[in-house]
């Protein structure tokens, strides 16, 4: 069992979540890692609200397909778009 401590930086794309700690099992990936949060919170992300998601873990770039296999924190920030 892990516990990672997820700080929800960009709150527009996470409604009704949480920033805490979690406890998942060993391997889960981060996608795995915010629908946990879903369940706890007893919310749901919008699935368009996946693809503007950038997740930091212990402070570096990964994916939402990301396995986490370590105990830490998790940023999930916003992708910077503009022109």
């Amino acid at each position: 069992m892990l516990t990672v401590d997820v700080r929800f930086v960009a709150n527009e794309l996470v409604p009704g979540l949480v920033s805490g700690e979690y406890d998942i099992e060993n391997g889960m990936t981060v996608r795995d890692l915010i629908g946990v949060c879903e369940s706890r919170c007893d919310a749901a992300i919008p699935e368009k609200n996946f693809k503007y998601m950038y997740p930091l873990f212990n402070g570096r770039p990964t994916t939402l397909d990301s396995e986490i296999t370590q105990n830490g924190t998790l940023h999930l920030c916003r992708v910077v778009i503009g022109g």
